[in-house]
């Protein structure tokens, strides 16, 4: 999101979500100072996607597309955002030509797809080594 400057500051606490899966989409954060973990609920678990950096954005899928967000946005620690309001992205993305953001949309669709992909992984991961458990605990004894 280079050159793009936000037009607003917000501050989170240790624990604060700064956006909820679920919830309508409507701005684009770049974190300013501290910690943001991204994580998605799937079969009642909660799934950390990534934990996200100084200077890393979250949220852009909303900028392009009329939808709910995907996934929770969680600080960790006490964190500082900018936010980019889509009202103001879409004028700039207004001057780039109907192609290119064709081609965005296609991107932010499939980026969706590989997340959902991702968690179910993840969660698949945690039942295998769950029921591998018992195993180690017999081979540790023997």
């Amino acid at each position: 999101m280079a050159g793009i400057k936000p037009n607003l500051v917000e501050r989170y606490s240790n624990g604060q979500n700064v956006v909820s899966e679920g919830v309508l989409s409507s701005k684009c954060y770049v974190i300013l100072s501290g910690k943001v973990r991204v994580s998605k609920k799937k079969d009642n678990r909660t799934v950390t996607v990534a934990l996200l950096r100084e200077g890393d954005t979250f949220g852009e899928m909303g900028l392009f597309q009329d939808t709910v967000r995907s996934a929770t946005a969680t600080a960790v620690g006490d964190v500082e955002v900018g936010v980019i309001d889509k009202a103001d992205f879409k004028k700039m993305l207004s001057a780039c030509p109907d192609n290119m953001r064709y081609i965005v949309n296609s991107l932010v669709n499939r980026l969706r797809l590989t997340t959902n992909s991702l968690v179910a992984i993840g969660v698949q991961l945690e039942k295998a080594k769950k029921s591998l458990d018992p195993f180690a605990l017999k081979d540790q004894l023997h």
